[in-house]
């Protein structure tokens, strides 16, 4: 069954196109992933589908078989009751969708507040459900994990991939492989092309020249054939041919690694070893209410990388707050300098320097890494705009961006990737993994987490408990193990009917078990 046909949707702004769509259609058994960056018209896209107004001028066809449910990306981002309330929002219409066929479900950044177990209860959920699904997403294990067509905005056109979003990277990188072939190719025929023009300028030039050796009436014969002419001629079509070839030559982004050798300053170069922060046994505690306890001294040390994952609600963003106000029992370094980055960071800013001025003054990194990272961010375009002129979505941006470049050895990010299109995710994640300094992150990005593979710090009943907890759990349950093949072994070797192999077998499992431990310790 076909829901929405869609035919030569044109939406523009101003009498420029924000989006193109030839041809789309949603059928059956489709779970749609919809992504792009930032600004390009996903919302808008989806709106136009659940026919709700737009400032927009929209020309084309759409042709709706079906009705539908639209749950609006939700932006209360409070910690403790934006993931249960769009839970709430989600399960109602999935109700409202009922048994009935004709219905398709909308969802707009569905896990924007939602923590790691909720968001697989939205997973196994909208995977039970028979009705298609679009959904606008940049959680890319989300993605990865339910959709099976990707429409991309990209380069002001809607582009459909049909397959898993685990593909679609996949063929994004063959694609990119392949333009970066054909980038060296182009390279070496410009080269050959500018060689070629060269020569033919040369000859052109020699030609109209009399050598000694040759009388003028030999020389006035030689000319007479316009040879300088024609090479002139050539040398001039080979410069305009070089013209258009370079004009059509897109150089792939390169980006460059990130050490300490980007930093311009060694005011906060400590060593890895040196502690920054050294927290006390203590009760984490809010308005009288105790949210967790910090049952052993903890220390974060200089270019540690941590990850502080939780449930929603356990204290979390309070921890991060407190560790940055240092309001919490615990020594601090006298070199410690903190950069924040706080859940709610969309607040209007009142500076009226320009985006440039700002970044300049206050990042400690070359140019090169500060241009590349404000690039990453979207915000070459508005390098010049004030910054009380900046967008939403522009201000988060610009924030994170002050933060990251800063003067600063610990970094403390309380769910940076908030509000970031997928590219400034991974942008925000190759930034991170080479960042020469300190960071504690809170995230809830499945892919982010697994892919800085930082030392975890849980919130877990009422507890704080850290990687070497979990080791000494993990080690708990092989001795448990150990005990429990030691005392077969025991009653199989007093056993005149035992198997030799059975034996051997059971030994040889407890030194393997043995031998884990200590290469674990």
């Amino acid at each position: 069954m076909e829901y929405i046909r869609i035919t030569n949707l044109n939406v523009e702004n101003r009498d420029e196109s924000l989006f193109y769509a030839p041809h789309l259609n949603i059928q059956d058994n489709q779970i749609i992933g919809l992504i792009g960056d930032n600004g390009v018209g996903k919302t808008t896209l989806i709106n136009i589908i659940a026919q709700v107004s737009t400032i927009f001028r929209v020309t084309g066809q759409i042709q709706r078989h079906c009705r539908i449910v639209l749950v609006p990306q939700l932006l209360n981002n409070d910690e403790q009751s934006g993931g249960e309330k769009e839970k709430e929002v989600i399960t109602q219409a999935i109700i409202k969708l009922g048994q009935a066929r004709n219905f398709l479900l909308i969802l707009d950044e569905p896990t924007s507040n939602l923590d790691i177990e909720q968001q697989r209860w939205l997973i196994k959920t909208l995977s039970t459900l028979s009705q298609p699904i679009l959904i606008i997403s940049h959680d890319q294990s989300f993605l990865q994990k339910l959709v099976n067509v990707i429409w991309h905005i990209k380069d002001h056109q809607v582009h459909e991939f049909k397959g898993s979003y685990s593909e679609y990277c996949r063929f994004l990188t063959a694609e990119e492989k392949r333009k970066n072939i054909e980038y060296h190719e182009k390279l070496t025929k410009i080269k050959k092309l500018k060689k070629d023009q060269r020569d033919a300028e040369i000859k052109s030039q020699k030609a109209t020249k009399k050598k000694k050796d040759m009388s003028w009436s030999d020389w006035k014969i030689k000319d007479s054939g316009k040879i300088e002419k024609r090479l002139s001629r050539i040398s001039t079509q080979l410069k305009k041919r070089i013209t258009s070839e370079e004009a059509l030559l897109g150089k792939p982004q390169v980006h460059h690694t990130i050490t300490l050798s980007n930093v311009k300053t060694t005011n906060l170069d400590l060593s890895q070893k040196s502690s920054l922060v050294r927290l006390g046994i203590q009760d984490v505690v809010l308005h009288g209410n105790n949210l967790f306890s910090i049952t052993k001294e903890l220390q974060i040390k200089g270019g540690e990388k941590i990850a502080l994952t939780g449930k929603n609600g356990v204290g979390k963003s309070v921890f991060l707050a407190k560790l940055f106000h240092q309001k919490l029992n615990a020594w601090f370094n006298p070199q410690l300098k903190i950069g924040y980055v706080k859940q709610n960071i969309a607040q209007e800013a009142a500076e009226r320097e320009t985006v440039i001025e700002t970044i300049s003054k206050i990042s400690v990194f070359d140019k090169t890494t500060t241009m590349q990272l404000l690039g990453d961010l979207h915000l070459r375009r508005f390098l010049n705009n004030q910054v009380c002129d900046l967008s939403g979505g522009q201000l988060v941006c610009y924030k994170l961006a002050k933060v990251l470049l800063g003067e600063h050895n610990l970094l403390i990010l309380d769910e940076p990737d908030n509000f970031l299109d997928i590219s400034a995710i991974n942008a925000l994640e190759t930034f991170l993994k080479n960042y020469p300094f300190a960071i504690i992150l809170v995230s809830h990005d499945q892919n982010l987490l697994k892919n800085l593979n930082f030392a975890i710090w849980e919130i877990k009943n009422h507890n704080l408990i850290t990687a070497s907890d979990f080791s000494s759990h993990k080690n708990t349950n092989i001795d448990n193990r150990i005990n429990l093949l030691q005392f077969k072994l025991d009653k199989l070797i007093t056993d005149p009917n035992a198997s030799f192999k059975e034996i051997e077998n059971i030994s040889r499992e407890i030194n393997n078990l043995k031998h884990k431990i200590s290469k674990e310790n």
